[in-house]
């Protein structure tokens, strides 16, 4: 995939911009709090349905303003016009058009156009607890596996649901109706079971992805591997019936416990994956620098992975990384993305870049100038197929 054209409007401290992008790097320069990381925002609301900061859609509004929408135009690898229009209004919700066509929810959108995001908060996948790791895998896989979003989305629901009568007869003293319970019991377990059998396969398909991309960011200084870790089970089990089974006993077992917290005890959401670098949990043994190069490899490692799940090429969005890199861990990450596929970074200067000092824009470059949300500047190089979706219109 290949973005021809953003447009958005009153998304953070942007009123309206458009941007033309180049087939290969595009570099958005501008200072702190100018606009730039809004502009991967609308990106990824876009490719993703929400932005990849985790923040709630009615955050994303301009202040004093009542909607925002944003629109990508592009290209698949097969050389197809594509168009990703979202709206979001407080009073009417999410509107989510795909190719001009309203699309029902999420997922008939997330995995259409893969994306691949790394910015400096997201080195908690490495360091911090076991949810950050499992909303790592589960974005991947969800971009590649539709069925495995649903069967996300389902689950989430039903273990609300679940937690509100443990919370409920927690507050009222009362014991828990086990007929009631056992009724969420049933697709809980069943969603879950799904769930835990896809990431099985996930990480054994990802290993040795990460093992080689992690080698190829640290020049084969460290050996990087990964492990899950399902609820209930020492150890991956071979089928989603043998993950049910084990399921069904581990609910019998903490039943009473649940009912002393208020809270749903087993189940996918209290999954973990492992990370080792030479051996050493990660968490404990890593040092800053390792941390670094894991999360760029995990990233490189998912670009692969989607591509090959996904038959199309993702596109690859970089926020602010730069200035935590040393300068030779800085080249070996713009050198290895440049080569992969279109990349949106952002940097508060090309100082920052010291390898691109003094150079002209390649073919197929960008830079684009951020100054208190509008494109002040943007330089395309030239590029045989730029012009292409020029004929799509705008619907500002």
């Amino acid at each position: 995939m290949r973005i021809r054209r953003l447009t958005f409007q009153n998304i953070r401290n942007h009123t309206a911009t458009q941007l033309m992008a180049a087939d290969g790097v595009n570099i958005i320069t501008g200072m702190n709090g100018q606009g730039k990381t809004s502009i991967l925002e609308a990106i990824s609301v876009c490719t993703l349905t929400r932005s990849f900061v985790g923040t709630q859609d009615a955050s994303l509004i301009r202040r004093g303003e009542k909607f925002f929408e944003s629109s990508v135009e592009g290209v698949s690898d097969y050389g197809v016009t594509r168009r990703f229009d979202v709206r979001y209004d407080p009073n009417v919700g999410k509107t989510i058009r795909l190719d001009g066509s309203p699309a029902g929810n999420a997922t008939q959108v997330i995995g259409s156009a893969p994306t691949v995001v790394l910015s400096p908060d997201m080195k908690a996948i490495s360091g911090g607890g076991p949810g950050e790791r499992r909303r790592f895998i589960d974005m991947v896989i969800s971009q590649a596996k539709r069925r495995y979003l649903e069967d996300l989305l389902h689950y989430r629901r039903i273990l609300k649901q679940r937690n509100a009568v443990l919370a409920t007869a927690l507050k009222q003293r009362r014991s828990v109706d086990r007929n009631l319970i056992e009724t969420y019991d049933e697709g809980l377990i069943e969603r879950a079971a799904h769930i835990m059998m896809e990431r099985t396969q996930f990480i054994e398909e990802f290993k040795p992805l990460l093992r080689q991309t992690a080698g190829d960011v640290a020049d084969g200084a460290d050996e990087v591997s990964i492990r899950y870790q399902p609820d209930c089970v020492r150890e991956p089990r071979a089928s989603v019936a043998d993950y049910r089974d084990a399921l069904w006993l581990r609910s019998k077992q903490v039943l009473a416990e649940e009912q002393r917290r208020g809270a749903t005890l087993f189940g996918a959401h209290r999954d973990d994956v492992r990370m080792e670098i030479n051996g050493g949990d990660v968490r404990v043994s890593a040092s800053q620098g390792q941390h670094k190069t894991l999360l760029i490899g995990l990233k490189v490692a998912e670009f692969h992975y989607l591509a090959r799940q996904c038959a199309e090429t993702p596109i690859i969005l970089l926020d602010d990384i730069f200035g935590e890199l040393d300068a030779h861990r800085a080249e070996r990450v713009y050198d290895l993305t440049r080569n992969l596929a279109q990349v949106f970074l952002t940097v508060v200067s090309f100082d920052l870049l010291p390898f691109l000092r003094g150079r002209n824009l390649g073919e197929s470059e960008a830079n684009i100038e951020v100054m208190k949300g509008e494109i002040m500047e943007q330089k395309i190089a030239a590029s045989s197929s730029s012009d292409v979706g020029d004929e799509v219109e705008i619907g500002l």
